[in-house]
């Protein structure tokens, strides 16, 4: 029982990983009569492969050398090939490995149900090979380094298998496994992010010109917000254009560039917070309600963005490294739960603010802005919500086989949270687009005497708000809906500069 629970725990630890190059060095011989999985390979058939440019998919054991501990026990086990690399399918693992007898003996040999002894005994019908049941086995030779080359004729995930049932265990392995797809070195989990994140490039790029042009043709009426939506289009597209360069790379090479990754982490996260601290701001009333934040609140955002970018690159980068580092499922969790904790605060404290902002613009009858706001509130709710649909069907999901939802698990772990981030961006885009009345809807104060927001009632004549003191009563019927997407409401015909203006009687 303690080696089928160790069998397991280690097929567990293997289900995302994502790499199809494994490497050997100096990595110690499995103690005698022992096996251990290493590596989870995901290959698509060449029938079945999204793209069939570079032929047969296959796997090669490449420049594999066994070297004793002691130089002098090479002598001793010329001819031994005990000690194997093998790689099977995860669906039929247990199927052909029997946790109580996985090594062949004499007996087996002289019964006809291996070739020899101490070697990977497999349950595979009498009349099939290896080729038959999906098993790509190697011998590693203690004399000189070898190569051998198998193709792959079947779709799964094959887990990587280090054997030795022999009776030495004193040595060293030095070589690699390579695995090969009929697209390249990307494995099948992750081949789809690679077009999905050419696509998301592009989508970026024009949301880009769109904005770009829009703020060039009413460049005078551009205020703060406006700015900081571009700022997150242009990280958005650092990040998709980075994540596509990456995984270009790691397609051809086989090995994942960490350079270009790490870039592409901190694009990442950097867009997430400051996006998130975006929507934060102006549901404080940042450019809406008050020229500025009081200072312990700006405090709290710097400390809650600091903590974020640390925390969340250290869950990428756990998320990334678990498997090649051999991290364990506790320390992963513990990078995972401050992040989502950190979610749950941003998004807690989102919610309260923007309602408080809501009950403000209506006490004070600002019914363009509130407006404005109102849709937001719906837009954020319809996105969490749509989110967290997501979360709980891939909770659900998990009790699946990993042998059937590799095929689409990157949809839901990558792709929903893009494609929501893009629709939410969008619809602010459009809620905020410049136009002839921008500089209308923004905070803006009429002479040099304005104080914060908390001193407006000892400074009352000092203070005007734009769209309160600036327009007589007929000229509030006119809606921000109308005058931001084409209505021809009587506002319109009012200049600019008269807004706010000293001519204008108060209230």
């Amino acid at each position: 029982m303690g080696l089928i629970a160790k069998f397991t725990s280690a097929l567990v630890l293997l289900e995302l990983a994502a790499a199809q190059i494994y490497t050997f060095e100096k990595v110690a011989l499995p103690d005698s009569k022992s096996l251990h999985t290493l590596y989870a390979f995901y290959v698509y058939s060449h029938q079945e492969a999204p793209e069939r440019t570079l032929g047969q998919p296959f796997v090669k054991f490449h420049n594999l050398l066994a070297t004793p501990k002691v130089a002098s026990d090479r002598d001793k086990y010329p001819n031994y090939g005990s000690v194997q690399l093998s790689i099977l399918p995860y669906r039929s693992f247990w199927t052909l490995i029997n946790p109580d007898k996985f090594c062949t003996s004499e007996e087996d040999v002289s019964k006809g149900l291996a070739k020899r002894a101490d070697v990977l005994l497999t349950q595979k019908p009498a009349n099939q090979d290896d080729a038959d049941v999906n098993l790509y086995s190697h011998s590693v030779s203690f004399t000189s380094a070898t190569d051998q080359q198998l193709p792959v004729h079947s779709t799964g995930v094959y887990i990587l298998v280090f054997s030795n049932c022999g009776e030495f265990s004193s040595g060293e392995v030095d070589g690699s496994v390579i695995v090969k797809n009929a697209y390249g070195f990307l494995p099948g989990n992750e081949y789809h992010k690679m077009p999905f994140y050419g696509w998301l490039s592009m989508v970026y790029t024009c949301m880009a010109m769109v904005w770009m042009c829009m703020s060039l043709r009413y460049w005078r009426e551009l205020f703060h917000l406006q700015y900081c939506i571009a700022a997150v289009i242009f990280l958005g597209l650092m990040e998709a254009f980075l994540q596509w360069i990456f995984f270009m790379d790691w397609n051809d090479s086989g090995v994942r560039g960490r350079f270009i990754f790490i870039l592409a982490i901190l694009s990442s996260v950097v867009k997430s917070i400051f996006s998130y601290m975006l929507v934060l701001v102006a549901s404080l009333g940042w450019g809406v309600t008050r020229p500025y934040l009081d200072q312990q609140t700006i405090f709290k955002v710097q400390a809650l963005t600091f903590f974020y970018i640390v925390l969340d690159f250290v869950r990428e980068s756990a998320l990334s490294f678990r498997h090649s580092h051999s991290l364990s499922i506790a320390f992963v969790m513990l990078c995972l739960l401050p992040v989502a904790l950190l979610n749950g605060i941003i998004f807690y404290w989102i919610f309260t603010a923007l309602s408080s902002l809501m009950d403000t613009l209506a006490e004070r009858k600002q019914l363009e802005k509130l407006a404005v706001f109102q849709r937001l509130w719906k837009i954020l709710v319809a996105a969490l919500s749509l989110a967290s649909f997501s979360l709980l069907f891939q909770l659900f999901d998990l009790s699946r086989s990993i042998s059937i939802r590799w095929h689409y698990q990157w949809f839901f772990a990558d792709g929903v949270s893009h494609i929501l981030f893009c629709i939410v961006l969008g619809a602010i885009m459009y809620l905020w687009a410049p136009h002839t009345n921008s500089q209308r809807f923004a905070y803006k104060p009429v002479d040099g005497g304005e104080k914060p927001e908390d001193d407006t009632k000892a400074s009352k004549s000092q203070d005007v708000w734009v769209d309160e003191a600036g327009l007589d009563d007929e000229e509030e019927d006119d809606s921000f809906w109308a005058s931001t997407h084409g209505g021809k409401g009587k506002d319109s015909q009012v200049a600019a500069d008269v807004i706010g203006s000293k001519d204008t009687p108060e209230k």
